[in-house]
């Protein structure tokens, strides 16, 4: 036995918000990017000098900053965290215990600062004065994100959702909140995924159908539908009142007050994080212009006035990204795709070097077929193609192939070659249950879509023997729904008739079947998080079951992805679950435990193992 780290595959900036202010009369951006642990990088935006760069220690995430007098405020996961150029950046502690992450922040005119939280759906404030957290509790009963808000006066609007979308006023003295109600066509969408105030408008954006209403405080009328729109943010208004989103991937300006919408001459293919105004240090562009932050850390300066733009690109040093999944590629390559950040790595094992590659967001899962390899993307479930044999060149190559989330779903976790057929199992898409099995067929470029074939349960593994397609399910459907089944499914679906054959429950009390594979004798054998089990396709019952280790599905907030298996040649069953590295020798029913901190795995043509910790990659030699 011999195992060995590898390296960390993936590096990079991944930057979704960030916040403008001065330090000393000097113009500063502070853009935080994820990570392992997130960064704060302090810029100055005339010359795209990194000034500071500072470690988030405890926060893998974050999606809110603000400034204001008392320093820069910054979400990571459930801490809040406060920098200054006197201390740098520290942790002021978890705002709420159990909430877990933090999405959008905002302040008020006082300098108090609101965040929002998942998975309790809580809003919190933090006072400087006084240096402590005040808990508003959860703003809608029942829904589990509080994405968006901003602060007026002594009200903050809050966005909520995800089973419905919710638009909250809440009272910050008093803690009495008010729904504002959406218009009816609206009402069934998902999410108040961005909001932003140019008074007396309040503007909001709907998804998963992106659209921008606007709203009338003074009036309590509603106006306006934007659609196309694309978040995060709407730019404060400029001194003309104006503000600026990104509709139709280019930046738009519009007036609330006249409607007035118009194009700009920037191109933004990717949504903006924040916007602010500065005076660009050039005789070209007196007067403000407007900046935004770009993931990778550049930023672009827009003039509106002669309707001009630079980029700027300072040099920033990322931080190691999670490993999201692991897959043996057409080339025989390790594939390695990242999480939250996103990026792509492979490694050649001849070779022994690692490759890197950006752009790509969180590749759920990916599976070598026909020569090349088809990656699950989240959001929106995309599938992308990607041929190893050319330069990579995001867009073209990988090329994005189709997105499933005009079908609800959102996480593509299961693959399976199925004959002429990929399949793929997905997770819906946030506050909806019901996955879906896609067949696509790469030589006609051309899928199908079965929602929901397990009745309100997800598919998160697949197998496919003779015509047949096996799809395991969880209960769990996408984030801020509860599920409504109690015990997984296994399902048989029959690929020419395009029909189920067969479904039941093979283990009782198990949740989740996260992982197939056939055996060289015909069985089917699957893996729900503890526990493996024996199924006979033809006889359509399940044989044995192989207590594996003990686990607790009541200390579960969700299950989409955790075990994985593959038999090898020498009678056995490898995999990982609950974060062991396994063995199970299906002729002496010997259970071997490989490695005890090991996730994801994968591998390769020679017969070897792959697994991994956080951002680290590690391999397995079976033949030493």
């Amino acid at each position: 036995m011999s195992i060995r780290k590898i390296g960390e595959p993936i590096q990079g900036v991944h930057i979704w918000t960030a916040a403008y202010g001065q330090e000393g009369g000097e113009d500063r951006i502070y853009a935080v990017s994820s990570g392992e642990p997130c960064v704060l990088f302090v810029i100055d935006p005339h010359t795209a000098e990194c000034l500071g760069r500072y470690l988030l220690e405890g926060a893998k995430h974050c999606w809110g900053v603000v400034a204001v007098d008392s320093g820069v405020y910054i979400g990571g996961d459930g801490n809040l965290y406060r920098y200054t150029p006197e201390q740098g950046a520290v942790n002021l502690g978890n705002a709420i215990p159990g909430e877990h992450y933090t999405w959008r922040l905002a302040a008020d005119s006082q300098g108090r600062v609101y965040g929002g939280c998942y998975p309790g759906g809580k809003v919190y404030q933090y006072d400087p004065a006084v240096g402590g957290f005040r808990d508003y509790g959860q703003i809608v009963e029942g829904e589990q994100y509080t994405r968006c808000m901003k602060a007026l006066n002594d009200k903050l609007y809050i966005g909520v959702g995800t089973k419905k979308p919710h638009l909250i006023e809440l009272d910050t003295q008093t803690g009495v909140t008010r729904e504002i109600t959406l218009p009816a066509k609206w009402q069934e969408e998902q999410l108040v995924y961005d909001l932003d105030i140019a008074y007396p408008k309040l503007l909001i954006r709907i998804t998963p159908s992106n659209v921008l209403l606007s709203y009338d405080l003074e009036t309590g009328e509603w106006g306006d539908e934007v659609e196309g729109v694309s978040g995060l943010s709407v730019s404060p208004p400029s001194e003309e009142g104006l503000v600026y989103f990104v509709k139709d991937d280019v930046l738009h300006s519009y007036d609330p007050q006249t409607s007035a919408l118009a194009p700009t001459s920037l191109a933004m293919p990717q949504p903006a994080s924040d916007y602010g105004w500065l005076e660009w240090k050039s005789p070209e562009f007196p007067g403000k212009s407007l900046v935004s932050v770009n993931r990778d850390g550049s930023y672009w300066i827009y003039h509106p006035a002669t309707d001009r733009y630079i980029t700027m690109r300072p040099e920033l040093t990322g931080r190691p990204i999670t490993l999201q999944s692991l897959t043996c590629g057409p080339d025989g390559r390790i594939c390695i795709g990242g999480y939250f950040a996103g990026g792509f790595a492979s490694y050649d094992p001849a070779a022994d070097k690692l490759a890197s590659f950006q752009g790509i967001g969180q590749i759920e899962n990916m599976l070598a077929f026909d020569g090349k390899l088809y990656m699950g993307v989240y959001p929106k479930a995309i599938l992308f193609c990607y041929d190893p044999e050319e330069p990579w060149d995001y867009g073209v190559n990988p090329k994005p192939l189709f997105s499933l989330q005009g079908d609800e779903q959102d996480r593509p976790f299961a693959f399976a070659a199925a004959g002429e057929e990929l399949a793929i199992g997905t997770v819906s898409s946030y506050g909806r249950l019901g996955g879906a099995l896609t067949l696509y067929r790469p030589q006609e470029d051309r899928h199908e879509v079965y929602r929901n074939i397990i009745d309100k349960q997800s598919i998160i593994s697949l197998a496919y023997h003779d015509g047949t397609i096996f799809a395991g399910g969880t209960v769990w459907g996408g984030l801020g729904v509860v599920p409504e089944k109690s015990e997984a499914v296994l399902l048989m679906w029959d690929t020419a008739t395009r029909t189920k054959v067969w479904e039941g429950v093979p283990v009782p009390g198990e949740k989740a079947i996260s992982a197939l594979a056939f055996d060289s004798d015909g069985f089917l054998w699957g893996l729900t998080a503890g526990t493996l089990f024996r199924f006979d396709p033809e006889r359509k019952e399940v044989l044995e079951t192989v207590p594996l280790f003990p686990f607790d599905w009541k200390e579960v907030p969700h299950y989409w992805r955790g075990g994985y298996l593959q038999y090898h040649s020498d009678h056995s069953l490898y995999g990982t679950t609950l974060g062991r590295l396994f063995q199970y020798e299906l002729s002496s029913g010997k259970l071997n435990i490989l490695d005890d901190e090991a996730f994801l795995f994968a591998g390769d043509q020679n017969g070897n193992l792959y697994f991994a910790r956080n951002t680290e990659l590690y391999q397995y030699l079976r033949q030493a």
